[in-house]
């Protein structure tokens, strides 16, 4: 059964705050156990790199104090370099960000953002793309932000103060969310 519900047409403006708001849950979705392991792996290789410092200490002197703050300084160091290169990724990402946004044109101009029964237009000044509803993989409602996910990192955004009210923010989520569970299920209805 078809869930009958006008198209939805919003007029949106975004602004620097919702770009970094949706840069933010874009960057939620980026994180995983694969991630997860990779820095904890970096973290724990801390160990053997003090071990292996300790023991070219022992082999140069004999003194336990000097091998034990070989082994104590080498972790520090470790620790300080992640922390520096972790630091200096996310500055990287946050500059890029800023750059891509920056050379962007018209991306602060208003855009209409169409839902109808079977896809999801959005038109600016000097673009337009559409998408059908088996192309949005899903929605969500973070950050301020109704966000029609197309795949795992970019997104339409649409802010909350696109919709006239909460309940028309609700009504606008359900259908798409009923719009995208169909889609899922018309190729094998076929």
């Amino acid at each position: 059964m078809s869930l009958q519900t006008p198209p939805v047409e919003l007029l949106v403006t975004l602004t620097p705050d919702d770009y970094a708001r949706y840069d933010v849950a874009a960057g939620k979705r980026q994180r995983g156990w694969a991630t997860f392991a990779i820095y904890a792996g970096s973290y724990f290789m801390a160990i053997p790199a003090s071990l292996v410092a300790e023991a070219l200490a022992g082999s140069q002197t004999g003194s336990p104090v000097v091998i034990a703050l070989v082994g104590r300084f080498s972790l520090f160091a470790f620790f300080a370099g992640l922390v520096t290169l972790t630091l200096a990724v996310w500055i990287m990402r946050r500059r890029a960000f800023a750059a891509t946004l920056s050379s962007t044109p018209n991306a602060f101009d208003v855009r209409t953002i169409l839902f109808d029964e079977s896809t999801v237009t959005m038109t600016g000044e000097l673009w337009q793309g559409q998408w059908n509803w088996g192309a949005i993989t899903e929605v969500t409602a973070e950050q301020g932000l109704v966000l029609l996910w197309i795949g795992t990192q970019s997104a339409v955004v649409i802010p909350d103060r696109a919709f006239a009210s909460p309940e028309a923010r609700g009504g606008a989520i359900s259908f798409a969310r009923n719009r995208i569970a169909q889609a899922r299920l018309a190729p094998n209805s076929a």
